[in-house]
């Protein structure tokens, strides 16, 4: 079985308790009620993946908690959830997919070329962008904490990508995947394997807190 995997990397309140086991979707609230000691135990983390069916929200959330638990690790300071950031990490990674691509700037698109460019197509009006792409194909994931766990250790194992997720000036973050079941980056036999690829993102705002507007791009959707 062929595997393939890519890592990029670029510098450019109040808590309240959730019923764990009750949960069946994604909600935006649950980036304040949940933290690092009982993310792992968040029953929609465990779900098994359907291809046919994701929630990228909810998989965009579990690998937004576990690089917070990766800096908490190194004594950092735990980010904050920017709903513009992951619209811009979620949109770059779709871009890659489609458009076939494994890089920080698109050429495939002048009006999104930059991390600039496209967070301020995301509604953010100051950017101050860290960012880190990740690509996988040949494999197959289980649950969606699996999977978010296999992307950032990827990025904690390769140097560059771990200064840049570990920066003690970023202050927020958003993270975004895209699966794509399709030929991409000519490795036709991987897509033969049938198990697609996995192309993800992270943006980090460093410095100072986004100020957001209106956002042209959609976010993810279930």
């Amino acid at each position: 079985m062929k595997t393939i995997v890519f890592c990029a990397f670029s510098l450019w309140l109040l808590w309240a308790p959730v019923d764990l086991h009750a949960q069946r979707k994604w909600k935006a609230e649950y980036y304040q009620e949940l933290n690092d000691d009982n993310f792992r135990d968040f029953k929609l983390f465990k779900k098994t993946i359907d291809l046919n069916k994701i929630d990228y929200p909810l998989l965009n959330a579990a690998i937004f908690f576990v690089t917070n638990e990766a800096r908490l690790e190194q004594g950092l300071t735990l980010l904050e959830y920017q709903p513009n950031l992951e619209i811009m990490a979620y949109n770059h990674s779709v871009s890659m997919a489609k458009d076939d691509f494994f890089d920080h700037e698109n050429s495939k698109d002048r009006k999104r070329k930059t991390p600039t460019q496209r967070a301020k197509l995301a509604g953010i009006k100051n950017p101050h962008i860290g960012e880190n792409i990740h690509a996988a194909g040949g494999r197959q994931f289980g649950t969606y904490i699996e999977l978010a766990d296999y992307v950032v250790q990827s990025w904690i194992d390769s140097p560059p990508h771990r200064v840049t997720m570990y920066s003690p000036d970023a202050v927020q973050l958003g993270c975004g995947i895209y699966f794509y079941d399709g030929k991409w980056q000519n490795y036709k036999d991987v897509y033969k394997q049938g198990n697609g690829f996995w192309i993800a993102t992270q943006n980090f705002q460093l410095f100072t807190k986004v100020e957001s507007g209106p956002s042209k791009d959609k976010g993810p959707k279930e």
